[in-house]
């Protein structure tokens, strides 16, 4: 089975590319499975939103990690009124300015008492990730309006948003396909937070824009990370596998972006096997759901 996993970027370019890991992922998808292995092929930079959309109409089946917010706290949506229907939410949401939208959460936030600023959906508190609506450092809102419809538009399944979706029995399709005995063609998107992960990995900081503040420590925790990453020591029981080249890619690249992108598809790569997708009982369709949360 194929997986990629997507270091999202809302303006890519060649300086700031979307960073996209491609993977494949081996052995049985069941809850018993314990030595998974995802196999890290390649890399690539993405650097326009028109070749990201041509990126995501590649036939399935794959799956995709995406670490960018795909909805916003339902508290926010009710509080402006607007629509409450997840598909119709992300078309009206992708359809404002981001200076419309930018007062919109002014607005919200003027009536907030300091530390408390912020709408949460469940599971940006669940994850302890920025909240959804965070429009700088980083600007997660941002990459929602520039992602989640190009997604959405290339026709991928949203296990998290769709109602009548059946999250067990397409893990039972998943299992069979990969076990040879089935067809399966289905391309699923996951919202995912290399951060849940690199917690596991890491108590400092491993990456940073500014090439000349990377040092020796952030080097020593990029290694560190990929190493907790390889052996399953990473609160994964899928292991990550790669050539030495990719590897030292991952260590090189100060940014990050990279090792970021292969730890989402790890994350995409593991909840493949958790019950249910790893979904609450009472889940929100209109908020979603990040990975493993």
């Amino acid at each position: 089975m194929k997986v990629y996993g997507i270091d999202f970027s809302s303006a890519p370019s060649k300086k700031k590319p979307i960073a996209v890991a491609e993977c494949w992922l081996h052995g049985s998808v069941s809850e018993s499975c314990s030595y998974n292995e995802l196999f890290l092929s390649n890399f690539y930079s993405i650097e326009s939103l028109d070749l990201f959309e041509e990126f995501l109409s590649q036939r399935g089946p794959w799956i995709g990690g995406f670490d960018l917010p795909f909805s916003m706290p339902r508290d926010l949506i009710e509080y402006f009124n607007w629509p409450s229907r997840w598909d119709i939410f992300t078309k009206f949401y992708c359809s404002l300015d981001k200076e419309v939208i930018k007062k919109f959460f002014i607005n919200w936030c003027s009536t907030k008492n300091y530390g408390e600023k912020f709408a949460y959906r469940s599971t940006d508190k669940a994850s302890k990730s920025s909240p959804a609506m965070r429009w700088v450092n980083p600007p997660v809102a941002w990459m929602m309006h520039a992602g989640i419809e190009r997604i959405r538009k290339a026709g991928l399944i949203f296990p998290a948003h769709q109602k009548n979706f059946n999250p067990m029995q397409e893990q039972k399709d998943i299992s069979r396909f990969m076990m040879g005995g089935c067809d399966y063609h289905n391309r699923l998107a996951f919202e995912v937070y290399p951060g849940l992960t690199v917690r596991v990995a890491s108590t400092k900081p491993y990456k940073n824009d500014n090439k000349n503040k990377d040092s020796l420590v952030r080097v020593m925790m990029r290694k560190n990370i990929i190493k907790h990453l390889r052996y399953g020591k990473a609160g994964l029981s899928t292991k990550l596998k790669s050539s030495l080249a990719l590897q030292n890619w991952m260590v090189m690249d100060y940014k990050g972006d990279y090792l970021d992108a292969a730890i989402c598809a790890l994350q995409a790569a593991e909840i493949l096997k958790v019950r249910n997708f790893g979904f609450p009982k009472n889940l929100d369709p209109l908020e979603g759901w990040i990975a493993l949360s």
